[in-house]
């Protein structure tokens, strides 16, 4: 019993001596400075060029011979740093290369100048009637078609040729009164001037009046006087030398007045209906030169201008379309043929640089200007029209100065390059 005393009595005074000592010994473990050697393997140093290569200590890579740089930790916890971000961006600096270089690789300069600038603008048209010379033979009075002389669509007709013979009672009373008010006018011819002699001249030329607005002709107005009797059929003439583009009239056909009985188009003379990007519009002129080319047919070119430019645009294609005029003797033009046009802008005068010069990043257009001391200076350019050989400047390049327009990629490669590796290792001048 009294050792049991004594035990529980020694426990109760080693137990917390125990755990303070215990205590102590991890608290100078978190307080004591970590070993030299886990203080060195924090800091790690890599190649700027070659990335994947990493060292403990300061040197220079064993690939390309460029010294060493320190990963700072943010870079080494995932983080991007600027220089990363630098090199990322591929921003353009100023490079330097040796004329032995310049003729090693190819490099072209040529000056930007002012010339007359001209752009091509293409587009698509179809052969169409000219509408000045389209007409319609529809009777003003109503009737029937009695005999038919042109008789088919496509038929070439010339001007005054008979088409066909009409009947119309409206028109067989109108000849009548016509006859009457003409005998009775010239019972009236030799006598002195009276009343009855004035109101029988003015009923002569009501009728013949009547006739006029009918689209009765002189030819067939002179042939009733000569018959001095009403005919019972009326000689449709065409008004205008073509071809036959629509026909409704048939033998034994009844028709209103107003209806159209043929639809009769010139092929002497055509339009071409073009149609144009709306931002080609601002280029084009009214009496601008001019090529229609029709592919199916050799790719034969025919001179021709610009005649009309029509105030709106197709609400489908959203296209501005533009008239141009074509003479047809030999009839080897058809309408609803398609046609390639070619229509030279005139631009004027203006700073140029070749296209070949002009690098486009999709967001800028840049280029390289050979300065002295053979320096090479990106530069963003501000682009008026293109043409297919060069540009117009509207900033960016002054006159006279001199742009890389071979082995331009080249350059611009170098100059990326450059971009990034400074971006990285800090700022420098590099030489070839």
């Amino acid at each position: 019993m009294r050792f049991s005393r004594l035990l529980i009595l020694a426990l109760a005074v080693t137990l917390p001596l125990a755990v303070l000592v215990a205590a102590g010994g991890k608290a100078d473990a978190a307080s004591a400075p970590p070993p030299a050697g886990k203080a060195a393997a924090a800091k790690r140093y890599h190649c700027p060029m070659h990335p994947q290569y990493t060292s403990d200590r300061p040197g220079d890579c064993p690939i390309c011979g460029m010294s060493l740089t320190l990963i700072k930790p943010e870079a080494a916890a995932g983080q991007p740093t600027e220089a990363a971000k630098g090199a990322t961006a591929l921003a353009r600096v100023p490079i330097t290369i040796s004329p032995d270089k310049q003729h090693l690789i190819g490099l072209r300069v040529s000056k930007a100048v002012e010339r007359e600038l001209t752009q091509t603008v293409r587009a698509t048209g179809v052969i169409e009637h000219d509408e000045t010379k389209y007409a319609r033979i529809a009777p003003r009075f109503s009737g029937w078609v009695r005999r038919l002389i042109v008789n088919y669509t496509g038929q070439t007709v010339e001007k005054g040729q008979p088409l066909l013979t009409v009947y119309s009672p409206e028109l067989f009373a109108t000849e009548t009164e016509y006859l009457a008010a003409l005998k009775q006018a010239g019972q009236w011819q030799d006598k002195p001037p009276s009343e009855p002699a004035v109101a029988a001249r003015r009923l002569l030329e009501t009728a013949r009046q009547r006739l006029k607005l009918w689209e009765i002709g002189d030819e067939e107005i002179r042939a009733l006087e000569q018959r001095n009797e009403p005919a019972e059929e009326l000689l449709l003439r065409a008004p205008v030398s073509g071809h036959v583009v629509a026909k409704t009239a048939i033998e034994g056909k009844a028709f209103m007045a107003g209806e159209t009985l043929y639809e009769i188009g010139d092929l002497a003379h055509l339009w071409v209906r073009a149609a144009i990007f709306d931002s080609d519009l601002p280029r084009v002129r009214v009496g601008q030169k001019a090529r229609v080319i029709l592919p199916y047919l050799d790719h034969r070119a025919y001179e021709s201008a610009v005649t009309f430019i029509y105030p709106h645009l197709d609400p489908q294609t959203r296209r501005a379309e533009l008239r141009l005029e074509l003479d047809n003797p030999a009839g080897e033009l058809r309408p609803d043929m398609w046609a390639n046009v070619e229509i030279e802008a005139t631009l004027g005068r203006a700073l140029t640089v070749p296209a070949s010069a002009v690098i486009d990043t999709g967001t800028r257009l840049v280029a390289f200007v050979r300065k002295e001391n053979n320096r090479l200076e990106p530069r963003e350019l501000k682009i008026g029209a293109k043409t297919d050989d060069f540009y117009q400047v509207i900033g960016g390049v002054e006159a006279g100065e001199e742009v890389v327009t071979r082995a331009l990629f080249l350059v611009d490669a170098e100059s990326q390059l450059k971009a990034a590796i400074a971006g990285l290792s800090g700022p420098g001048q590099h030489e070839h």
